[in-house]
């Protein structure tokens, strides 16, 4: 499983801005700075996360983002479904099924697909069934139908505040002191 690049990058804007919680405001320019994002790529995803609730911007010189929720209230879920849709850009098994799937035996082009198979030996080898065929769709289906489930789910199941746990814990020390602003 892979996920994608807008998703990656979103949640590590967010890990950051929720690392930054209580602090204020943080800007574009500094979190992609940190995460070495582009900015203009990374106020895009930000402008999606506004748009969808999960971050507030406030204007002006000391201004920025900051979470609109609080770390516990935000999955990982949450932000694939913003900024790669509803199905993710990691589940493309359905697409690609059915893009495979071609039940009155033509190509995408419109061409007819041969009715006999090369063997090793060079002789002809029956091609599969289309019940044979269509059984095996329905059986790579099932596959991916559980496969994104079960992903859909995990992925439900970590929030932002697990995720800053993490990167707390793999630092060995309270990251929050990143994060002391001075005047």
């Amino acid at each position: 499983m892979k996920l994608s690049t807008r998703s990656t990058y979103g949640m590590r804007a967010l890990v950051e801005l929720a690392l930054a919680l209580g602090h204020g405001p943080v800007s574009a320019t500094l979190i992609a700075k940190r995460q070495d994002l582009s900015v203009a790529y990374l106020e895009q995803l930000l402008h999606r996360l506004k748009r969808e609730g999960l971050v507030s911007s406030m204007r002006g010189p000391r201004g920025g983002y900051v979470l609109a929720r609080s770390p516990h209230q935000i999955t990982m879920a949450d932000v694939v479904r913003v900024l790669d849709g509803a199905n993710g850009g990691w589940w493309t098994g359905e697409r690609e099924t059915a893009r495979r799937a071609v039940p009155n035996g033509r190509s995408r082009a419109g061409t007819v697909r041969t009715t006999g198979i090369s063997g090793p030996r060079g002789g002809t080898k029956e091609p599969p069934s289309k019940e044979g065929h269509r059984h095996a769709q329905r059986i790579a289906q099932a596959v991916w139908r559980c496969v994104h489930e079960r992903i859909a789910h995990s992925l439900g199941s970590v929030t932002l505040q697990d995720l800053c746990e993490e990167v707390r814990s793999e630092a060995g020390e309270p990251l929050e002191h990143r994060y002391v602003f001075h005047i």
